[in-house]
Parts: C-alpha cells; sequence; structure tokens
C-alpha cells in the first residue's frame, strides 16, 4: 500500500501481485475497482499454472534477499524444509524464532535439527490446560528497509502441508515504523494482547513489534489463547471475540434475507452428545450482528470431507492423517451433526483433490446460476483461522455464561465491507472469485452500476457520483454446497478406524492407530 512518508535508503522490496490493498479501477467499468483482501490460497504443486493462479507457495512468502529475521508460530515444524524455503545465502544465518506446539518426543528432535541452524532459537509455550495446543500458524517478517509483515495462515511448517493441501494465507501490507511510538491502532492493542499471553518469553520480539503502524490492516484479529476468561476478559478471545466483533458489524443489505453461515474446517473435536454446544454456544456468535434484529435467522452448514473424499485425493489415504476426527466421537456426534454436513467439493474452486488443511466460516449470500452450478455469492464476513470445530479451539462457556475456558493457542484474520468503506458514496461488496473469473461482477440486485459519465459535465447527480468497491474472496469450495447423501454411502471421515480398500493410489489404510 501506498505511504506518504520518503522512503527508507534501503531499496523497497517488490512486492509485485502481493502488494496489498492497491485499488485497481475496472477498465470495462470505469466507476468499480478492485481491492485485494490479502487473504490467498497456496498452490498446489500436483495442479495446473491454471488453478494456482493468484495463489502463494511459501518459498514465495519467505524469497525476498531483503529479508533479515523471522519469527515463526505454528504446531509442527521440520526445520530443514522450512529453512529451504528462504534464499540460500540466509538459511543459516537469518535470526530466527520459531513458537511451536510439539510434544516432548518430538521436540528432541527438532532441537537436534536446531543444532545444524545455528541461527534458529526454538520455545515452547506454556500450555496451562490439559489436552491444549499450540495451534496458531503465523509469520513476522522483519525487512532491511525497517518494514515489517503479518502473515496468518493455516499450514504447518511441514512439506506435505504445503505441497499437496488447500491452505489459506493472509499477508498484511507491508507495515513501516511509527512515527509516534506512542499511538496505537485496535489491530496493534488486540495483537499485543495476544503475544503478551506468551509471558516474558516473547518480550524482545514484543517490544520489537510495537515499533510498527499496524493502521493500514483492513480485518480484525480473531485469537484464542488457553485460559480460564472472566469479566472484560469474557470476550476478548474464541468465539466470545468473533461475537463481540460481529455485534459491531452491519450485515449487508442482500445479506439480511435467507443468508447462509458456513463453517469448513479439517477436524472436529469432542462436542458433546447433543447440539447444545454447537448451535446455542458456538453458532450463535457466529449470528450476531449490529443489524441482528431485521436479518432472518441464517442457515447453518457444515463442510468436512467424506471418506471418499479422502480415498480419491491427491494423496490417498495418506490425507486423512491430516483429518484427526475421532471415529467414538463422530458415533456420539452424528445423529446431530450428519443434518448440517457437507461433502469437500471443489471443482470450480480448483482443490478437488487437495484435501482442506484451511479453516474458513463465513456468512453469506448465495445467488444460484440459471443452470445450478457455478453460483455467486455476496459475502457478509470472512474469517480465515486456524481454528476447527472444536471447544477446544473456541473455547466453551462454563459458570452459567460468566467464564469461557479455551485450551490451545489459534490465531485468525476477520474480514468485512464495512472495513474497507471510504466514504457514503462507495458501496463496498465481498464477492466470491473463481481461478476463471478473478475479478467478479455480482448479478445481485442490491449492486447498481451507475453509467459512466463525461468527463464535460460539469454538474453530476448522487448516482452518476456513486462508486462500486469489491474485494474479491476466492472461497476454497464450490457453491452452491453438496449436502452428504447418507442413503447413498456417504460417510464422514474418522481418522482412527482401518480401511480396507485401496485408495487411488492403491493403498491399504489397514492399522488402526
Amino acid at each position: 500500500m501506498s505511504d506518504s512518508r520518503p522512503e527508507s535508503s534501503n531499496k523497497r522490496q517488490k512486492v509485485g501481485h502481493w502488494k496489498k490493498n492497491a485499488i485497481e479501477e475496472s477498465n470495462l467499468q470505469p466507476n468499480i475497482a478492485y481491492e485485494d483482501s490479502g487473504i490467498k490460497l497456496t498452490t498446489v504443486e500436483a495442479l495446473s499454472a491454471s488453478e494456482n493462479i493468484d495463489c502463494v507457495s511459501l518459498s514465495s512468502i519467505l524469497s525476498s534477499e531483503d529479508l533479515i529475521e523471522m519469527v515463526q508460530f505454528n504446531y509442527m515444524v521440520e526445520l530443514e524444509f522450512l529453512m529451504s524455503n528462504l534464499p540460500k545465502s540466509k538459511q543459516k544465518t537469518i535470526p530466527t524464532t520459531i513458537i511451536h506446539g510439539l510434544s516432548e518426543e518430538s521436540e528432541k528432535n527438532l532441537k537436534a535439527e536446531a543444532n545444524l541452524f545455528k541461527n534458529v532459537k526454538l520455545i515452547s509455550p506454556r500450555l496451562p490446560i490439559p489436552y491444549g495446543t499450540h495451534h496458531t500458524k503465523a509469520m513476522l517478517l522483519f525487512y532491511a528497509n525497517s518494514t515489517m509483515r503479518l502473515i496468518i495462515h493455516t499450514a504447518n511448517a511441514i512439506r506435505r502441508d504445503w505441497a499437496d493441501k488447500t491452505q489459506g494465507v493472509y499477508m498484511s501490507p507491508f507495515l513501516f515504523k511509527k512515527r509516534d511510538i506512542a499511538s496505537s491502532s485496535e489491530f496493534e492493542v488486540d495483537f499485543m494482547d495476544y503475544l503478551e499471553s506468551y509471558g516474558d518469553k516473547l518480550n524482545i520480539i514484543r517490544n520489537k513489534v510495537k515499533e510498527y503502524d499496524f493502521s493500514t490492516i483492513k480485518a480484525i484479529l480473531i485469537a484464542s489463547i488457553p485460559g480460564y476468561h472472566i469479566n472484560e476478559k469474557l470476550e476478548l478471545f474464541g468465539h466470545m471475540r468473533l461475537r463481540n466483533v460481529l455485534s459491531r458489524a452491519t450485515i449487508p443489505l442482500s445479506c439480511k434475507l435467507d443468508s447462509t453461515i458456513i463453517c469448513q474446517f479439517s477436524s472436529i473435536g469432542s462436542l458433546g452428545k447433543d447440539e447444545k454446544w454447537l448451535i446455542e454456544e458456538f453458532a450463535e456468535s457466529l449470528k450476531h450482528a449490529k443489524n441482528q434484529s431485521q436479518c432472518s435467522d441464517p442457515e447453518i452448514k457444515l463442510i468436512y470431507p467424506t471418506v471418499e473424499n479422502v480415498r480419491n485425493s491427491l494423496e490417498g489415504w495418506a490425507a486423512g492423517n491430516s483429518l484427526p476426527f475421532n471415529h467414538e466421537n463422530y458415533l456420539k456426534q452424528k445423529y446431530y451433526m450428519q443434518k448440517y454436513l457437507h461433502k469437500w467439493k471443489a471443482m470450480e474452486a480448483g482443490r478437488d483433490r487437495a484435501m482442506p488443511h484451511i479453516k474458513t466460516y463465513s456468512r453469506m449470500k448465495i445467488i444460484p446460476s440459471a443452470n445450478n452450478s457455478e453460483s455467486n455469492a455476496e459475502i457478509a464476513w470472512f474469517l480465515l483461522t486456524s481454528s476447527n470445530l472444536s471447544k477446544a479451539a473456541w473455547g466453551a462457556l462454563q459458570k452459567k455464561g460468566k467464564q469461557l475456558m479455551i485450551r490451545s493457542y489459534e490465531l485468525g484474520i476477520l474480514t468485512f465491507p464495512e472495513l474497507f468503506q471510504k466514504d457514503e458514496n462507495t458501496s463496498v461488496h465481498l464477492l466470491n472469485s473463481i481461478p476463471q473469473n478473478l475479478k467478479p461482477m455480482s448479478s445481485c440486485d442490491t449492486i447498481k452500476f451507475s453509467p459512466s459519465t463525461s468527463t464535460l459535465s460539469k454538474k453530476r447527480n448522487r448516482s452518476e457520483e456513486e462508486k462500486t468497491l469489491i474485494i474479491p474472496i476466492r472461497l476454497p469450495y464450490d457453491l452452491p454446497l453438496t449436502p452428504y447423501n447418507f442413503k447413498d454411502g456417504d460417510e464422514c471421515w474418522t481418522w482412527n478406524i482401518p480401511r480396507t480398500e485401496t485408495d487411488c493410489l492403491g493403498f491399504r489404510r489397514a492399522i488402526k492407530f
């Protein structure tokens, strides 16, 4: 994003198609502009260039020769793979801090690997509540020209996650150092609260991050940190944080009626024997809005792969190792979950055989096409996050709603039209895009495109001055959604029972976990 202050003496990074939030005018419609949300899918190695259009790889994120330091937050880490994506000259020199969620045994292996990289520091955060994990996936990248970038994503720092799976990445604009160190934006306050939860181990990093201006980020942080959150902290984290933010956001006119809340994830936790937590607590948070009383009650739909999705995936049964839904939990929960379940289907999205490790939550108005194949959608809000569908990630209310218990560290990024609003004459719309149509124009009746006016006109009426700003969001799945057909044999994937049939690669999954 452009900045009014002078460029630093060092040459600024060439950001190319990464240039965040740059507004691009439409050649066909002079009153329509497009702006980048910063949200991308990752490249899938087995797919064609046409299906990987507008996607990013780990090497493209880390490839800048101007990169001078990085901080990696993640769950699983293969250190040699991670460092191999840096420029060769920096792989064993660039100061690197890794905050990870590995078990004690796996951490020993990581420490042994780190001995080959004297520039790497490992940190294992405290997990105060049993069965919690450090599941956040993010990066802080510092550059030679005194800029920084925040990356929030969904992939472990392991080869298979960046090669064959559907993943998502949010890349902030390049952040400059503050003119006034005492100033702060809402995003910075939220991010510093999150970093504070790690304690003294991140003091140096926190102090460095405080120097940067986060005000150019057009998104809101949705974080989870482990603990028992009460009083003024009840709505700072987890699904209660999302509830609080959505309560201050206005649902666009087109999404007020017959909208759908779509939850798409790669794992399902122990949600209980009834739908109390799923519908009365979690979904209740997702339904909130500033103008909630004017909106119809949205449908709730869940997207999670079937057994056949996994069997026919690029990785075959092996893809199921990253979809850890316990079979015993499914048996307890299927009686109320089945009516919400939808298959992983992503032909139009270009990711049908790349199993999802991405996690997205969104409210939208789906606009069916004439032949009911590819559909458009007006998006009220969109969340990219590390949080799967679990109480551990999102939290569970206790003590009659006065306390929220969260087990794990998670991090996500929320965006919605109001964050891009410039003035009252600009109409902002988040619309879904696909590889064949990266610049969508909605067929929704609520979007009116004004005729262009002559430059010779001295007077313009209000309608002629109206502008439309479109924020494309490339959804990882196809619209309309496809429900499970249990009568025809659709089965929800669970990872800890044997699969004796051969997958598309000719392998069996006959060993019970």
